[in-house]
């Protein structure tokens, strides 16, 4: 059953609270700046330390033996990441010769969904409805139901048995060891089967394929009680599964030293350090790491713009406000303050890039600032352009 509740926000409530937002726009547009320029360097200097690690690199044909020559050289290696380390899960009882063991709970619990819808009324004042709606779902995570709108849908709280994973101490690369940074970083998991004569010590549970179904407390405690989990889920059952990364052929690009591998520092401070399931030779593997190091960079230009453009809309957010008086006038501003603030934090992106640009990459910086002025000649030049017509019209 969903329950539905409206409220309403008087005009000067609401513009109490956007001029108490310029203050959070105005720091949230000026750390814009420093997280534009920051990203800038970062990926400069990341980019150049794959250009010199790619053309540091040696090849080795087999990881075997271990090469003294090769000592304090960066390497590029494959073969068989293999463990004799057999992991046990001490509460379950699961184990499995593995380089890693995955513990993956699920509980099944009330989960809330909320939908809020606004409508503008005459005077400025907002009348907000909203709909809470219940259900229960399997989740990975614990749900504090003592937040949610409606009473009479109680969660458990902590999960009994969380998630965990347990790591192999000796993980074998050949003649080399690896270090615990490159086994946690060693994927490619695979479902767990159980043997035939597993037995959980966990005690009233059910075993379906690879799945462990715990009964919640109240049921385990009650002998009398054979509900089936799978079949009649209650708030508090557990689904339990497990995942084991199995030895497997890995690639590897590092530092040698001695028997092990560290990280490979470049001339400017920058730490190389590569590993990747599967075959793969070292220019694929430094192609990869472009890319990541293009895709963060990107992510964070599209991070700094939000910053400025968020900004810039809480701090011009009181004029549509006041608009907000006569509903459509409002939309109407909040649009125009929305192109503004759109405009305005695309400038002020570009600017801070090419600026960066100017210390890193100088003649990309010029094309890029010649860019923004372009964008702003133009801007400039329909304004003017709009001006003159208004006389025209009213004529």
């Amino acid at each position: 059953m969903a329950t539905t509740v409206t409220t309403t926000e008087s005009w000067g409530s609401r513009l109490g609270g956007s001029v108490r937002g310029v203050l959070t726009g105005l720091a949230l547009f000026v750390i814009g700046f420093p997280v534009l320029f920051w990203n800038e360097g970062r990926s400069v200097k990341t980019a150049r330390a794959i250009d010199e690690g790619e053309g540091a690199c040696v090849s080795l044909e087999s990881n075997a033996t271990v090469d003294p020559e090769m000592n304090g050289r960066l390497v590029h290696m494959t073969g068989r990441a293999d463990t004799g380390d057999v992991l046990t899960d001490d509460v379950f009882g699961v184990s499995a010769t593995a380089i890693r063991l995955e513990r993956e709970v699920e509980m099944y619990q009330w989960v809330e969904d909320s939908h809020t819808t606004e409508k503008k009324n005459v005077g400025g004042s907002v009348t907000k409805t909203t709909t809470y709606s219940y259900k229960q779902e399997w989740v990975d995570r614990a749900i504090d139901s003592s937040d949610f709108h409606d009473p009479g849908h109680d969660n458990p709280g902590a999960i009994e048995f969380p998630s965990e994973d347990r790591y192999a101490a000796n993980v074998s690369f050949g003649g080399f060891r690896l270090n615990e940074r490159q086994i946690r970083s060693i994927g490619a998991s695979q479902k767990l089967q159980f043997p035939a004569d597993f037995t959980c010590r966990v005690e009233r549970v059910q075993v379906q394929g690879n799945t462990i179904l715990v009964p919640n407390a109240e049921t385990r405690l009650n002998v009398l009680n054979t509900r089936n989990v799978a079949a009649q889920p209650r708030v508090g059952d557990m689904r339990v599964t497990f995942k084991a990364v199995y030895p497997h052929d890995i690639s590897l690009i590092a530092k040698q030293h001695g028997d092990t591998f560290v990280e490979y520092t470049a001339k400017n401070g920058r730490k190389l350090s590569y590993l990747r399931d599967g075959i793969a030779d070292a220019a694929e593997m430094f192609e990869s790491a472009r890319s990541g190091n293009s895709f963060i960079t990107w992510l964070v230009r599209l991070g700094g713009f939000l910053l400025m453009f968020m900004g810039l809309s809480a701090l011009l957010r009181p004029l549509s406000v006041l608009a907000d008086v006569l509903p459509i006038l409002g939309d109407i501003v909040g649009i125009g303050t929305g192109v503004v603030a759109g405009l305005v934090a695309l400038i002020c992106s570009l600017v801070t890039i090419a600026i960066a640009w100017l210390f890193y990459r100088p003649v990309l910086g010029v094309a890029l600032l010649v860019a923004a002025g372009f964008l702003v000649w133009k801007l400039a030049q329909k304004r003017k352009a709009a001006k003159a017509a208004a006389p025209e019209a009213k004529a």
